[in-house]
């Protein structure tokens, strides 16, 4: 009479013998190939093994399911108890060279062969097959346990990496011991010699942002070591042909203690559209108007906070910023001639960008008069 295959027909069905034998084979060649940390590996391809069996055969009937569960369940017991049994004999066994036996302090007797201890698995299962038959059928159930090897196998490499992944990371972590044992992570005791040698070994660190460098978009002015941020005027700049703006009435607020400048460009097209020049105008104050009454008499006038920008320009040229191509520098043609105190403006791209050196105002050019006539306004540097 052949072998006989039993079909669960309820949901607490027994799971075969068979299944189980399959798993622990299939679980026990996946543990073998694992060498660090066998105990948390086995932990993970238990529950991963779980969860393939959930995805693998979700669509079978919960019969089936649950047999084979059960058949899982008894496949991870039986494997855990044998790795468990191996790892404590093993453990117990004397070094070489030790041990009370006083044949070990003589030399070694090359007539008696070495005694090699076997471990039966936990599981011990006897088959029996009836005498007529010389070859063992593989059960139907294999199928199923062999499709199951192969999404564990997957399932591992993945889990495998991951493990590796999350040692490394752990391994980094500042004064962290990593022990090989499942779940412990001890803080290091920290000793004069380990700081030693970990400052000895610690990366360097980053160097800080230099105080002259703009950590900000914007256009900069670089006087005496310390970065100011310069203001956009309103309008564009005038045509260098065109002698007198249109008035400013504002003040400027960059003061500038040194007229030995450096101007730093940071903005996100620098590195595609840097301006290929650049120049310094002259920002007059416009401090008396002169006009005349209806009956033809010269009437003077005190003006506050009137400003023109003239067409006097100082040139600059400009240059990449070593490693920074975000940025770049605008400097003077004469670096060794300062600007002279009074209000000034960097035109870049028709646009002007506001600012003063301190100091008493003595170039006449920096001052005009205004002279109201009845054919337009006409300007005059100071007297």
């Amino acid at each position: 009479m052949g072998p006989e295959k039993l079909q669960p027909e309820s949901e607490d069905a027994v799971p075969t013998v068979t299944q189980g034998v399959e798993f622990a084979l299939v679980l026990s060649r996946i543990i073998d190939s694992v060498e660090k940390d066998p105990e948390q590996l086995r932990a993970t391809i238990y529950e991963l093994a779980r969860h393939k069996l959930k995805e693998q055969f979700g669509s079978s009937s919960l019969a089936e399911e649950r047999s084979l569960s059960k058949s899982l369940e008894i496949a991870i017991q039986g494997v855990e108890a044998f790795h468990r049994k191996n790892e404590a004999t093993t453990a117990a066994l004397p070094a070489p060279g030790q041990g009370s036996s006083p044949m070990l302090g003589h030399a070694p007797r090359h007539d008696v062969a070495p005694v090699v201890q076997e471990f039966p698995p936990a599981i011990e299962i006897q088959v029996s097959a009836p005498a007529s038959s010389l070859t063992w059928k593989r059960h139907p159930g294999s199928e199923v346990a062999w499709r199951f090897a192969k999404a564990c196998a997957v399932a591992l490499a993945v889990a495998v990496a991951l493990a590796a992944v999350m040692f490394n990371l752990l391994g980094k972590k500042e004064n962290v011991a990593v022990i090989n044992q499942p779940g412990s992570i001890l803080p290091k005791a920290v000793t004069p010699a380990s700081q030693s040698a970990q400052s000895a070994t610690s990366p360097p660190q980053p160097a800080q942002a230099s105080p002259t460098l703009p950590s900000s978009f914007g256009i900069y002015a670089l006087s005496g070591d310390k970065l100011y941020q310069l203001d956009l005027l309103p309008g564009r700049a005038p045509d260098a042909r065109v002698a007198i703006s249109s008035v400013i009435t504002t003040n400027s607020r960059t003061t500038l203690p040194d007229g030995h400048l450096t101007f730093i460009v940071y903005r996100r097209d620098s590195a595609t559209n840097a301006a290929d020049r650049a120049e310094v105008r002259l920002v007059a104050r416009i401090t008396r108007e002169l006009s005349f009454d209806k009956d033809g008499k010269r009437v003077a006038s005190e003006i506050a906070d009137n400003w023109v920008i003239r067409n006097i320009s100082i040139p600059y040229r400009t240059a990449p910023k070593k490693d920074i191509p975000d940025m770049y520098e605008i400097r003077s043609e004469n670096p060794e001639t300062p600007l002279a105190p009074g209000r000034y403006a960097l035109v870049l791209k028709g646009y002007a960008y506001d600012f003063s050196v301190a100091g008493q105002v003595a170039d006449p050019r920096q001052c005009l008069e205004r002279l109201v006539a009845t054919n337009g306004q006409f300007y005059s540097e100071c007297k």
